[in-house]
């Protein structure tokens, strides 16, 4: 059964709607949501009653979102349009998608340092994780997984993103008041502190993250800008704090970042030659 709901009510508030909101493309919007939780096609009475509307509304713009493809008719019945929306499924996929390039890094920092890496990129407002490759050590950093977000200054991600990329993306974790949210005590939460870092990040070429997102776990990341002005993606390594101490090792971690940094910056010639 559908959720019944407030076509009017917009998402997530009323309050926070803009001034020149288009009513009717909110409504169809939220018909769309209704369609798409419901699990067997509806009619027009049982949506306009989902959404609060009267039935010569819903009607219009039924037929409208039949019309530009959204929705599908079967007699009295509307479901969605499979087509569209996997076409639409498909180009969001395709945006956040790690290129073959960023992908070849990423498997090459495991394979050379035996540590788990990660791709990052902007998603949603947040920096998140888009690919992961776990290392082969016995002991590494577990529970990695796409779709992790958050803590944007805590995570060398986040901060390798930050330190390369427009004043904008910096401007939203700027607190209106106060200071950045702590995670483990060596979280940076002081804003100031954290423009200083990244300031060093952009000086070294590549962010640190000492146990600022989990108690115990260290990582190193570099921006990946493909072609672009700005990063387009971070990798990231990430090292248990014993093995992150260890000198060698952490300068083979940066070696294999500073050799992706360079390749990323010269192109990727494999896709000049499948061209």
């Amino acid at each position: 059964m559908a959720t019944t709901r407030t076509a009017d009510d917009t998402s997530p508030t009323q309050a926070d709607a803009p001034k020149d909101l288009v009513q009717s493309v909110a409504r169809a919007f939220t018909i769309i949501d209704v369609v798409a939780e419901s699990r067997k096609p509806m009619r027009a009475q049982s949506i306009a009653s989902a959404v609060n509307l009267h039935i010569a509304t819903t009607s219009h713009l039924l037929a409208t979102l039949v019309h530009v493809g959204y929705l599908e008719r079967n007699e009295r019945e509307y479901k969605l349009a499979a087509g569209k929306i996997l076409d639409l499924s498909s180009r969001v996929e395709d945006d956040w998608r790690p290129s073959p390039l960023a992908m070849r890094l990423l498997r090459t920092a495991v394979e050379a340092t035996g540590e788990s890496a990660y791709l990052s990129a902007w998603q949603n407002g947040s920096v998140t994780v888009v690919a992961v490759e776990e290392g082969s050590h016995a002991v590494r950093v577990a529970d990695l997984r796409v779709g992790v977000s958050g803590y944007i200054h805590a995570r060398a991600s986040g901060k390798a993103l930050l330190a390369f990329g427009p004043e904008s993306q910096l401007e939203r974790i700027r607190p209106v008041s106060g200071e950045l949210e702590g995670r483990t005590d060596h979280t940076i939460t002081s804003f100031p502190d954290l423009l200083e870092d990244l300031e060093e990040t952009r000086s070294r070429g590549y962010s640190l993250d000492r146990q600022e997102y989990a108690a115990g776990v260290c990582g190193i990341a570099v921006p990946l800008f493909e072609g672009g002005q700005w990063p387009r993606t971070a990798l990231s390594i990430t090292v248990p704090i014993h093995r992150f101490e260890d000198a060698k090792h952490f300068q083979e971690c940066v070696d294999v970042l500073t050799e992706a940094r360079r390749i990323d910056a010269e192109g990727d010639p494999s896709s000049e030659k499948e061209s």
